[in-house]
């Protein structure tokens, strides 16, 4: 094994377990002395972790480099590590954020965030999209929260019942489940229940079921 392995499997590491919530950038800047730009650069890709920043994140986080180096090891740890150390791909954030009181992001950004590759596999039109705090969806959105939403006309002109759906609204965004009906568009929050009262209608005489429905949610994800 050589040191850029080695290396690998460390950020991996480290990105498992900011995933799993057991810490964040900011407390792991904290903690090493390491800038919180700096780590966030690093976990994404954009820049090299020196054997010098290595030794301060394996110290502060007491990470066991004998479970970095036992490749192969079946234990449920290292399993999980191994998730995280598939291959990723970038995909592009849209220029805005989803939620009550922001309007549907128009375009992308040059800015992306970092999926597993396995997260994409059947997407063919991903993109990342920040949520906005919305109070239907409290433990699901907010400022730290990134979606995956898969564009495709597919996805978006046939949609689940279970799902969650990114839907322009006109001046406004949000994230929800959908029901259809003949000309009108049903919208559920994930405290709304079954209650035909709590769902937010929508009419589809004057725009189509496509203008509305921007894209599916695949995968929610608290921001690095």
């Amino acid at each position: 094994m050589d040191f850029r392995t080695l290396q690998l499997r460390l950020i991996a590491h480290i990105k498992a377990r900011v995933r799993n919530g057991e810490v964040t950038e900011r407390n792991l800047a904290r903690l090493s002395g390491i800038s919180q730009p700096h780590i966030h650069n690093v976990l994404k890709g954009a820049r090299v972790l020196s054997a010098e920043s290595a030794d301060l994140i394996v110290r502060c986080l007491r990470v066991d480099l004998l479970d970095l180096l036992a490749e192969g090891e079946e234990s449920e740890n290292w399993g999980k590590i191994g998730r995280e150390m598939q291959p990723c791909r970038t995909v592009p954030f849209l220029d805005g954020s989803i939620g009550p009181g922001h309007p549907f992001p128009a375009g992308s950004t040059a800015e992306g965030y970092p999926f597993l590759a396995a997260d994409l596999d059947g997407i063919e039109s991903p993109v990342a999209a920040r949520l906005a705090p919305d109070p239907r969806m409290a433990d699901l959105a907010g400022d730290d929260s990134v979606a995956l939403l898969d564009r495709s006309e597919a996805q978006r002109q046939d949609p689940d019942e279970e799902s969650y759906y990114a839907a322009d609204l006109g001046g406004e965004s949000v994230v929800r489940r959908v029901r259809r009906a003949a000309r009108s568009l049903y919208l559920l929050g994930r405290n709304t229940g079954e209650d035909p009262h709590g769902w937010q209608c929508v009419s589809l005489s004057d725009r189509s079921l496509l203008e509305i429905i921007r894209g599916r949610v695949r995968l929610v994800v608290r921001r690095f």
